[in-house]
């Protein structure tokens, strides 16, 4: 059945084009509005500083100076004394003995005005710095009110002379707001001689108890300085397992000192780690660069080592690359975090003169090359032995512990959530969790993302964007073994003093619940689900694990009615447990173009003349939306149409190839333009006449949701949520014509698509009728930040199931019997199983 509000159109004859030589209503496609960076997508351009023989794995992005990433004068939020104190005295007003500091002492909120945080050279703002006003507030962490100071996880030591307020007080924020509360910084002053700056580092002293203020009493120097602290830091009955140099004007991400701490004890032969690093300020260049003082140290590779900060030989710097060196010659050695955790800041220099002289200028007979040539000669044995460390693969049933290796010392909140998603893709369904985040963060809500899995740079798209609402993403391969996860999870959650979780998608989470319910008890596990797997995996994907893992689940979300009956329909037991929240979009962001606007799109965009009608696929080139049907249906159409028509495929997958091929083979290139990704669709809806989607199955889909918000008809399939989208069910007015394809006959599925394409191609009034009303639905279903509110209200109805957990019930399904078969038939189906042994079997 073909479900359409099209009117029949076949009793006319049509010619068959000339394939050979179409006759086009169109101009040369060249695209001249496109940007450069919209052709195709970009790595990020790593540099590497190379330091003697070898240097640990660092990143560094330069400062190109355009008027968008200008760090000069960035905004900051006018961190002060008292904003500190402010910051430090909100323990006070928690309940005595506590951990909880309730939401109403320390107000979260996200920025009026939030900017992404790039990572990529290209889309870098430099000035959006950890603690700029665009940036989420520095007091998303905050120290528990019953934290000890008796067992510190690392020593941060900052020799200083003289430091500037304005710097050191955004140090000490970037500090003070850090997810990993349990530090020690030592301050030494290193012949400070400025009233001031005193008086700056007796407040710091005096502000927590964290802080422990020393002076230099030897010769002036960074590196008598920082071996002052180092004394006083082992000096100490109990020595931090960790140690960390810091500049007295550089700046942390606010979870960074927990993530790397978290690393070295993921990667126990680790000596020293290290990490990404963006340099910003007024002295960053693009050339003439320099790789900062910025590592963690396991304490016990620094005694064990015997390593100091050379005071004699590197009196006018290099004494951190030289103490790199010394540990390299231990043995000592490590890895990074593969993520940006620190801020370098790059003085101008006039600065970098007053303290340092000459000492980083280049050229024949500078210092500094006199300095790496005095490196590479004290530590000349380093060049046939030089220790390389690798992160230890996880192994399987490699013996799992659920409890932290240290207290953070971070205070719970009543308005505290986690998300749980396998990555950050830009996809409907990392969109859509993109603003769930932003609901909660805009309803003050602290808000912690974790991501399992790991792909760069398409898994991690969208965390620029997550970052503009929580400083608290977590992808958790970029600096833990596989094996650490179960109890860096737990740790997140109960860390936070989060009550409910909402996953989607994990796979991970989904086999974990069971482990993860009995670890947290009190925790409600909730999953919301997008659509049934359209190809079998799994018998039916996530949500069949969801009805697996019902007795674990407080309460199990959908994006769709359809989904919601498709649970009850597969063993679901329990109607009431089960909500519907659609995803949306932003409305405001989409208005659907008249005739003329249509047509100077199309002029504009894509150089074509009004006449041409335009279809547009928008979606990821993969097996689910059967971009290989494409060329199919265009062959099909020829053969029915006499108009002028051409299709835009704009997407990329692992079928993109393929598709290309295909194209090339049937000889459709002058019908069927294959554009790729692109940031700009809204432009190339606007030009559009027809949408077109032939997936396999889909839950609310954005791209259709979008297409009808651009006032377009939709001709997709008659398959999972699809119907409900356009309007099946709740009006009689649809937005789109919906095919009963078969699936496993390609060539019957192409013919129904080819037959409703023509119909609206012929017939301008059937389409405007379709666009109108797809976009009313839109108007009146779709709009992300409505549909969304009811996420709130679902999340309040979740309850625990405790008996189930405790208890065998042979109502609900219990998972691992589910697990242990699918293991046997993964390793081994041919001794496991009838089937593998029939000797009938072809």
């Amino acid at each position: 059945m073909v479900v359409s509000l099209a009117r029949s159109w076949f009793g006319r004859p049509h010619p068959k084009k000339d394939r050979a030589s179409p006759v086009l209503h169109s101009r040369a496609f060249t695209e001249p509005h496109a940007s450069p960076h919209l052709t195709r997508r970009r790595r990020r351009t790593r540099l590497p500083f190379l330091l003697a023989f070898a240097a640990i794995i660092v990143i560094t992005w330069h400062y190109f100076g355009s008027t968008s990433s200008s760090s000069s004068s960035p905004p900051s939020r006018a961190i002060t004394k008292d904003s500190l104190r402010r910051m430090l005295g909100v323990r006070s007003k928690a309940p005595p003995g506590s951990s909880l500091i309730p939401s109403s002492s320390s107000p979260f909120l996200p920025s009026p005005d939030p900017l992404p945080v790039h990572h990529d050279v290209h889309k870098m703002i430099y000035h959006n710095y950890p603690l700029s006003i665009h940036r989420p507030p520095p007091n998303q962490f905050l120290r528990s009110p019953s934290a000890s100071t008796s067992h510190p996880v690392v020593a941060i030591i900052t020799a200083t002379n003289n430091p500037r307020r304005a710097a050191l007080l955004e140090t000490a924020t970037s500090l003070f707001g850090q997810s990993m509360q349990n530090f020690l910084w030592v301050i030494v002053d290193d012949h400070t001689d400025e009233t001031d700056s005193l008086a700056l580092l007796k407040e710091l002293a005096e502000s927590d108890p964290r802080v422990t203020l020393l002076h230099n009493l030897g010769f002036k120097g960074l590196s008598q300085g920082r071996n002052v602290g180092l004394k006083h830091v082992f000096g100490r009955k109990e020595v931090p397992p960790y140690l960390i140099s810091l500049d007295d004007d550089d700046l942390f991400e606010l979870t960074a000192l927990e993530k790397i701490t978290w690393m070295m004890e993921s990667n126990k032969e680790w000596g020293l780690g290290g990490f990404y690093y963006v340099k910003w300020g007024e002295g960053a260049n693009e050339t003439g660069n320099f790789v900062p003082n910025a590592a963690i140290y396991r304490s016990d590779a620094v005694l064990e080592s015997g390593c100091r900060y050379d005071e004699q030989g590197f009196s006018a710097g290099g004494e951190d690359w030289d103490f790199w060196m010394c540990l390299a010659e231990g043995g000592y050695w490590g890895g990074s975090a593969l993520e940006f955790l620190y801020w370098y800041r790059a003085n101008p220099p006039s600065f970098r003169a007053k303290r340092w002289g000459d000492t980083f200028k280049q050229g024949a007979g500078s210092t500094f090359l006199q300095l790496r040539d005095h490196i590479q000669k004290k530590h000349q044995a380093l060049g046939g032995d030089f220790p390389v460390k690798f992160p230890r693969p996880s192994i399987h049933l490699e013996p799992i512990t659920w409890e932290p290796p240290f207290e953070s010392g971070l205070a719970s909140t009543d308005k505290s959530i986690v998300f749980i998603v396998p990555w950050l893709y830009l996809g409907g369904a990392d969109i859509g969790a993109l603003h769930m985040v932003q609901v909660y963060a805009e309803a003050g809500y602290r808000v912690t993302v974790i991501c399992t899995l790991f792909k760069t740079p398409q898994g991690i798209e969208l965390k620029p964007e997550m970052l503009k609402w929580t400083h608290d993403v977590h992808v958790l391969p970029s600096f833990l073994r596989t094996n650490d996860f179960p109890r860096y999870i737990k740790h997140l959650i109960t860390s936070r003093g989060s009550r409910e979780v909402i996953f989607s998608n994990s796979q991970l989470i989904y086999e974990m619940l069971p482990a993860l319910t009995e670890q947290l008890p009190d925790v409600k596990f909730i999953d919301y689900l997008h659509n049934e797997a359209y190809d079998g995996w799994k018998s039916g994907g996530y949500p069949r694990y969801s009805i697996l893992n019902q007795r674990y689940l407080a309460r199990t979300i959908t994006c769709s009615s359809y989904l919601r009956n498709w649970l009850l329909d597969h063993g679901h037991l329990d109607a009431s447990r089960i909500g519907v929240v659609k995803l949306g979009i932003d409305i405001g962001s989409f208005k659907a173009p008249n005739n003329r606007e249509r047509n100077a799109a199309k002029a504009e965009i894509l150089q074509l003349e009004p006449e041409t009608t335009v279809i547009t696929f928008v979606g990821r080139i993969s097996d689910q939306k059967r971009p290989l049907l494409l060329p199919r249906i265009i062959d099909s159409l020829l053969d029915k149409v006499g108009e002028d028509f051409l299709l835009f495929v704009i997407g990329d997958g692992e079928q993109l190839e393929a598709l290309r091929r295909q194209v090339r083979l049937r000889k459709l290139d002058d019908y069927i333009r294959i554009l790729g990704a692109r940031t700009n669709v809204r432009d190339y809806l606007a030009a559009t006449d027809i949408f077109l989607l032939p997936s396999m199955s889909e839950g609310i889909s954005v791209a259709v949701s979008e297409a009808m918000a651009m006032g377009l008809p939709i001709v997709t399939a008659n398959a999972g949520a699809l119907p409900e989208q356009l309007g099946v069910g709740s009006t009689k007015n649809l937005g789109g014509v919906l095919v009963d394809h078969s699936i496993e006959n390609e060539e019957s599925d192409a013919e129904m698509y080819a037959y409703e394409l023509g119909s609206l191609i012929t017939d301008y009034s059937a389409r405007r009728k379709l666009g109108d009303n797809a976009r009313m639905i839109v108007e009146r279903e779709l709009g992300w930040k409505e549909s969304l509110k009811g996420l709130m209200k679902e999340t309040k109805l979740a309850r625990n199931l405790e008996e189930f957990r405790r208890e065998a019930d042979p109502r609900y399904p219990n998972p691992s019997v589910y697990t242990a078969i699918e293991t046997i038939l993964l390793e081994d189906s041919k001794v496991s199983d009838h089937f593998g042994n029939h000797p009938l079997k072809s």
